[in-house]
C-alpha cells in the first residue's frame, strides 16, 4: 500500500487540489445564490432571470 502511494504521489496530490479547487467554486455559487445575485454573469439588474429571483417566482 505504501509503495502504491509512492509511485502515484503526483497523481494523488492533483487530485486533492482540483477536488478543492471544484469544493470553493460550488460553495462560493451556493454563496451567490443565497445573497440573491442572479448567477447570469451579467451583471444588470433588469435581466429576466434577476427580476423573477427577485419576485421569489420559480424559473
Amino acid at each position: 500500500m505504501i509503495a502504491w502511494i509512492g509511485e502515484n504521489i503526483a497523481s494523488i496530490i492533483l487530485l486533492l487540489v482540483v477536488a478543492a479547487i471544484v469544493f470553493f467554486l460550488i460553495r462560493s455559487k451556493i454563496k451567490e445564490r443565497r445573497n440573491g445575485a442572479c448567477g447570469c454573469g451579467c451583471g444588470c439588474a433588469g435581466c429576466s432571470g434577476c427580476a423573477a429571483r427577485k419576485k421569489g417566482e420559480n424559473l
